[in-house]
């Protein structure tokens, strides 16, 4: 399949493959036997699609429905009130950018329509970990006049952090791993969270993507939908899917780092989002990762006499400095996983 073909699949998404469901419901309960029967059916999932929704993971519907409440309070403001909020930069991707701006821009319509307003775990001013000269350690902007906003999305960032590091141990059993494995790499995990707003899109054949076709950099995204479709999703046909909508669930993919470590073997699948249902559409996607100084090296239970180690070792750092910023890596495009001619080398790499 050749570029233009996949694009036009993107942009037309027709499949009626199922996106499979994973309840934790068990595991959360302490049922014996919940993680490795949840492991297997990670397996299955993550060497197949890479895509899942998230059920019983303890996050209740009403905390969703108050976070998105909060998100459209955001996206509502003025204009001019949204555009006192620091700007995401060329160099430091926290921060407010604006899809009014994108679309006044000269030229070609913008490749991604959408606002999105991207915050980093919340640390206090006193914190070691606060640094204003590194892009991944620098405080939260917050609005101003928006009482409670901060501490709705606080509580609910919160919240996802602990799926995240409960997923962990059913990450390691889809592995044959120990339970605490991965402990070591997430004892400072590094996270980052977007409330986006996607404005109705026009349905003609030059509309842009809301975002357009691309893999996620994490070890897993945990999304989550508001009430409008409009995330598609690349199935094992090649064909798309556009992802149901599943009140309280999550949307959980394989990020590419994930992808790395395990030697390709667990996908980091391409989505999309176009927005053609004429309302507004949100989402709010918490990019979950390690500690930035974690090496993804290849797991030794994903190498063979076969199938030797495909990808130097990294920091998850660096794989951050890639994907934001195109530094230190061949190709900023699709990632392990794929038949990118970068193939996540370091040495004497061209500039981006």
């Amino acid at each position: 399949m050749d570029g233009q073909d996949e694009a036009y699949l993107a942009a037309h998404p027709d499949s009626t493959e199922e996106i499979p469901v994973l309840d934790i419901s068990d595991y959360m309960a302490g049922k014996p036997g919940a993680r490795e029967r949840l492991g297997a059916e990670l397996r299955e999932i993550s060497e197949t699609i890479g895509f899942f929704y998230l059920t019983g993971h303890g996050v209740p519907l009403s905390l969703f429905d108050e976070v998105f409440g909060q998100s459209r309070r955001f996206h509502e403001l003025p204009a001019e009130t949204r555009g006192k909020m620091p700007k995401k930069s060329p160099d430091i991707p926290l921060g407010y950018e604006s899809w009014e701006e994108k679309a006044a821009r000269p030229g070609e319509p913008p490749a991604n329509l959408s606002s999105s307003y991207l915050l980093y775990i919340e640390r206090g001013p006193d914190n070691p970990h606060i640094d204003p000269a590194d892009p991944y350690r620098r405080a939260n902007a917050w609005p101003e006049d928006l009482p409670g906003f901060r501490e709705k999305v606080l509580e609910y960032y919160n919240a996802v952090e602990k799926v995240g590091l409960a997923m962990m141990p059913i990450w390691a059993a889809a592995l044959d791993l120990p339970a605490d494995y991965f402990a070591q790499y997430f004892k400072n995990p590094w996270l980052a969270t977007s409330l986006i707003y996607y404005p109705p899109m026009e349905t003609d054949k030059s509309r842009p993507y809301g975002i357009k076709p691309h893999t996620d950099n994490t070890i897993m995204t945990i999304l989550a939908q508001a009430d409008v479709p409009g995330l598609a999703v690349q199935m094992p046909s090649g064909h798309w899917r556009v992802a149901d909508i599943k009140p309280g669930a999550f949307m959980v993919n394989t990020g590419n780092s994930l992808s790395r470590w395990t030697n390709g073997r667990f996908l980091s699948t391409k989505h999309t989002v176009v927005n053609t249902s004429g309302k507004a559409r949100y989402s709010i996607p918490v990019f979950f990762g390690s500690d930035l100084d974690t090496v993804i090296d290849v797991l030794p239970c994903c190498t063979s006499a076969e199938e030797p180690a495909k990808y130097p070792p990294i920091t998850y750092r660096e794989l951050q400095d890639w994907y934001f910023f195109g530094k230190g890596l061949y190709e900023k495009s699709m990632g392990p996983g794929t038949e990118s001619k970068g193939r996540w080398l370091k040495d004497d790499a061209p500039a981006s």
